[in-house]
C-alpha cells in the first residue's frame, strides 16, 4: 500500500477563487466518459497492481455526516459548488461506467435531471460493493464534498468517509423515476440463486447483496431461514463478524437443525474475541447436534476446545510463550491467543485523562497484562505500515461496528477530538458512522511499532526498522513515564507487558511511548509535538530543577563526549583494542559530564547523559581485558540507569535485588542486560564465579522483562 498525495497544481490554486461558486465550465458527458475509458485501459494493463491508500490529511479534517438519507434535501448535480461541503443536502446518482480502481473507486455518474459528473469513493472495505460500484447501481451521497481535482475543468464528488455514501436497493422509493430500472430480478428465488452463483465465483460482496435482496423480497419465514444461514457463512468469510452473528441467530427455526445457527454464532463471537459468548453459543450447538443426525459435532467440539483455551488465557495468563514464538513467521503473525487483562483496569488518571491501574500487587518481572492486537496488519515495510494500519482500522470499523466503543473513544489529539460529533459509534442508514480523520488521529496517537518478535529483534543481525504498526486498545490507555514501571515486548500481534519493579494494588502503571532521549528538553519537545503533553514523571520533574545554564552546559559536554566516542569506538583498530590515550580522554569527558549533575537533584535519579560514555568505557576496557575496569564502569552504567548499586570497589551486593528495591526510580532497557552480562564475564575471568553466576541470573531476569518471556541473553551480542 502507498499513501496518495496530490501535488498542488496551478489550476488547483486558481480554483480557490471559485470556493462556493459553480464551476465556470464542466466537462461534458462525452468528455468525461472518453477520459474515463483511457484510465480503464491503463487499469486493464496492470490488473494485479497493488491498490494504494489515501490517508487523510488531518489539517483538512471535516466531520462525517450524521444525517440519514431520509433527512437530507436532495439536489441536482448542477447545484454543486466548488470546494464546498453541502451540509443538509445530498445527491442521488446512477453509476454509468465501470469503476476505475486506484486509491478509491472513480465512476461517472448521472442524476435524474441528466446532469453528469465524476464520483470518487474512498476508504470502503473490500467486503463492500461500494469499494468498486458496478455500473447500473444507484447510490445516495449525504452532504457531498465537491472539489477541484487538479486538472483544468476537472471536478468530482469526493467521498472520504465510508458512511457518507449509501447503496440504494433497486426498489427504494428515494430513487427518482428517471433512474429507475426496476428490480433486475423479480423473485426472491432468483436473488437467492444469484447469490449462490456469486458465492461460487468467490464474489462475496455481491453474494451478500443478492442474499439481502432475497430476504427483503420474501415474506416467507421458511424461505428466509436458510438464506440467513448462507449470508451468515458469507459474512464469516468476509470477516464481518457482527453481521454474521446477527444472521446466524436470525436463521433459527426452533428445531434441532439450529445447531448450525449456534455454531456460526459461536464462530462469529470468537472472531470478535468475545470468548464467553462464543462458549455459550458453541455449547448450545453441541447440545443440539448431539441429538441430531448431523455430522457437525466434531467441528463444534474442536471450536469449543479452542474457545476454552482462550478463556483460560484470559483468566490465568497461562501462555506457552516459546511455542508462540516458534509458530511465528512472516506469513503467520496473528496468533490464536486470548488477552490477559484482569490485573489492570482503565480509570481516570491524575496525569492525563485516563490511565491503567493495577487491580492487585504485581511483583517485578511478573505479567502486568498480555493483549492481542485490536488491529494489526501483516505489513512490516516501514513506508507502508502506517497506511496499512489506517486502512485496516477503517475496514474493521465498517465491517464490525462493535469495535467502535474500544477504538473510537481513544485519544485522537486536541484538534481532531474537537470535531467529535458524539455519533461516532452509531448506526445510520444501516452503516456505522466512521470519520476517517478521527480514525487517523487515533492511529497517530495510539499505535505501536512492533517487530515480529522482540527476542529476535535483540539479535545483532535483526533488520533495522522492520516494524509493523498495530493498535492495542487496552495498552493505549497507559500514560507515559520516562522511568516507567512496565516494559512491553511483542510476539506477532501479542503485546506482553511485564513489571520492571514491584507495583502496588491501585498504583497506576506506565510505559515509555518512545525511547527516552538523554536531555530533558529534547525528549519533552518530542512528547509535546507527538502527543501534546510535557512529561511530569519523577525524572523530568527532578531534572527541571537544574539551572538552565547547567542544562545547556551538560548538552555541550554530551555533544563533545558523543563526538569523541564515535570517532573511535570500542572494537576499532587491531583486535578491537582502543589506545589508552583515547580511553583516558573519554574518561576525562565523562567525569566532566558527571560533575555537571547536581547531587541534590540526581540523588536516586537516573543520569541518562552518562550512560553512553560509561557503556563505551565498558566496551573499551573489555577489549583490553581490563576486567576490574569493566566491573567499575558496568556498575556506573547500572547507577546511571537509576539502579541503586555500590560504586566502591569490592562492595558486596546482590545483583538480582536491584530490580526490587522499594522507592527506586530506574529505567530498564536492553543495555542493562548487556552490562550485567559483561560484568558476569569479568567476574568469571577474575575467578569470582559466585558473583559471575549472580550477574548472569540478574541479566536473565532483566532479559525476561525485555523480551516478554524467558530467553538466553547471550543472543544480544555477536
Amino acid at each position: 500500500m502507498a499513501v496518495v498525495q496530490v501535488p498542488a497544481l496551478p489550476a488547483a490554486v486558481a480554483a480557490k477563487a471559485l470556493v462556493g461558486q459553480p464551476p465556470p465550465r464542466k466537462l461534458t458527458k462525452e468528455e468525461l466518459i472518453r477520459t474515463h475509458k483511457t484510465h480503464l485501459k491503463k487499469q486493464d494493463l496492470s490488473p494485479d497492481e497493488a491498490r494504494p491508500v489515501k490517508q487523510p490529511v488531518l489539517s483538512e479534517a471535516y466531520p462525517a455526516s450524521t444525517k440519514s438519507i431520509r433527512d437530507v434535501e436532495f439536489m441536482p448535480l448542477s447545484e454543486l459548488r466548488v470546494e464546498t461541503h453541502h451540509r443538509g443536502r445530498g445527491v442521488i446518482v446512477k453509476v454509468i461506467s465501470p469503476p476505475y480502481i486506484g486509491a478509491g473507486a472513480v465512476s461517472i455518474v448521472e442524476d435524474g435531471f441528466g446532469n453528469v459528473d465524476k464520483l470518487a469513493i474512498y476508504n470502503q472495505p473490500d467486503s463492500s460493493i461500494l469499494s468498486a460500484v458496478p455500473e447500473g447501481c444507484v447510490v445516495a451521497v449525504k452532504e457531498p464534498y465537491y472539489k477541484h481535482n487538479g486538472a483544468e475543468h476537472d471536478y468530482m464528488i469526493c467521498v472520504d468517509h465510508p458512511s457518507d455514501v449509501v447503496l440504494l436497493r433497486f426498489a427504494d422509493p428515494l430513487i427518482p423515476e428517471q433512474l429507475r430500472l426496476g428490480p433486475l430480478l423479480k423473485s426472491a428465488d432468483e436473488w437467492r440463486a444469484a447469490g449462490d452463483t456469486a458465492f461460487i465465483e468467490k464474489d462475496l460482496p455481491t453474494a451478500v447483496f443478492c442474499y439481502t435482496e432475497a430476504l427483503e423480497t420474501s415474506e416467507d419465514e421458511k424461505f428466509k431461514a436458510p438464506v440467513f444461514t448462507k449470508r451468515a457463512g458469507t459474512n464469516l468469510l468476509l470477516g464481518r463478524y457482527d453481521a454474521a452473528m446477527a444472521d446466524a441467530l436470525a436463521s433459527r427455526t426452533g428445531g434441532p437443525g439450529d445447531w448450525k445457527a449456534y455454531y456460526n454464532a459461536g464462530r462469529a463471537a470468537y472472531g470478535l474475541c468475545q470468548y464467553a459468548a462464543s462458549r455459550t453459543h458453541l455449547e448450545q450447538a453441541l447440545e443440539l447436534s448431539s441429538g441430531s443426525s448431523s455430522s457437525g459435532s466434531g467441528g463444534i467440539r474442536k471450536e469449543h476446545e479452542r474457545c476454552l483455551a482462550r478463556l483460560r488465557e484470559e483468566e490465568h495468563g497461562d501462555y506457552d510463550f516459546p511455542a508462540m514464538a516458534a509458530s511465528l513467521s512472516p506469513t503467520a503473525v496473528h496468533l490464536d491467543r486470548g488477552s490477559f487483562l484482569r490485573r489492570t483496569r482503565v480509570d481516570s488518571s491524575p496525569h492525563h485523562g485516563r490511565g491503567l491501574f493495577a487491580t492487585q500487587a504485581i511483583a517485578a518481572g511478573e505479567l502486568v497484562f498480555v493483549e492481542k492486537a485490536t488491529l494489526m496488519p501483516n505489513q512490516y515495510e516501514p513506508s507502508r505500515a502506517s497506511a496499512a494500519l489506517y486502512a485496516m482500522t477503517v475496514r474493521q470499523l465498517c465491517d464490525n461496528p462493535s469495535l467502535a466503543q474500544s477504538v473510537l473513544t481513544l485519544y485522537a489529539g486536541d484538534g481532531v477530538a474537537g470535531s467529535r460529533t458524539g455519533a461516532e459509534d452509531t448506526i445510520i442508514d444501516g452503516r456505522p458512522v466512521v470519520d476517517v480523520f478521527l480514525v487517523e488521529g487515533i492511529r497517530t496517537k495510539n499505535c505501536f511499532s512492533a517487530p515480529l518478535s522482540t527476542v529476535e529483534d535483540t539479535r545483532p543481525a535483526a533488520p533495522p526498522g522492520h516494524m509493523a504498526k498495530g493498535l492495542w486498545a487496552h495498552a493505549s490507555h497507559m500514560n507515559h513515564s520516562c522511568v516507567p514501571n512496565t516494559m512491553r515486548s511483542f510476539l506477532g500481534d501479542m503485546l506482553v507487558s511485564r513489571a520492571t519493579r514491584d507495583i502496588a494494588a491501585g498504583e497506576e502503571v506506565f510505559q515509555q511511548y518512545v525511547p527516552v532521549k538523554s536531555l530533558v528538553n529534547l525528549r519533552n519537545a518530542e512528547y509535546k509535538a507527538g502527543w501534546g503533553f510535557e512529561c511530569g514523571c519523577t525524572l523530568c520533574s527532578g531534572e527541571r530543577k537544574s539551572p538552565a545554564a547547567n542544562l545547556d552546559r551538560r548538552r555541550e559536554v554530551l555533544i563533545a563526549v558523543e563526538k569523541a566516542c564515535n570517532k573511535r569506538g570500542p572494537g576499532a583498530g587491531d583486535k578491537g583494542i582502543v589506545p589508552n590515550a583515547v580511553i583516558r580522554n573519554i574518561d576525562r569527558l565523562a567525569q566532566k559530564l558527571e560533575d555537571l549533575h547536581e547531587p541534590e537533584v540526581y540523588d536516586g535519579l537516573p543520569r541518562l547523559t552518562l550512560i553512553y560514555p560509561c557503556n563505551w568505557l565498558v566496551g573499551a576496557h573489555r577489549g583490553r581485558k581490563n576486567h576490574a575496569k569493566v566491573l567499575k564502569y558496568g556498575l556506573r552504567v547500572l547507577r546511571n540507569f537509576g539502579f541503586r548499586v555500590p560504586l566502591e570497589e569490592g562492595s558486596a551486593w546482590e545483583p538480582r535485588d536491584m530490580y526490587t528495591r522499594p522507592g527506586d526510580v530506574s529505567l530498564m532497557t536492553i543495555h542493562v542486560v548487556a552490562a550485567l552480562r559483561k560484568m558476569a564475564e569479568a567476574h568469571q575471568a577474575l575467578g569470582q564465579s559466585v558473583m559471575a553466576a549472580r550477574c548472569t541470573e540478574a541479566a536473565e531476569f532483566g532479559f525476561l522483562m525485555v523480551t516478554g518471556f524467558k530467553n538466553d541473553p547471550s543472543i544480544i551480542e555477536p
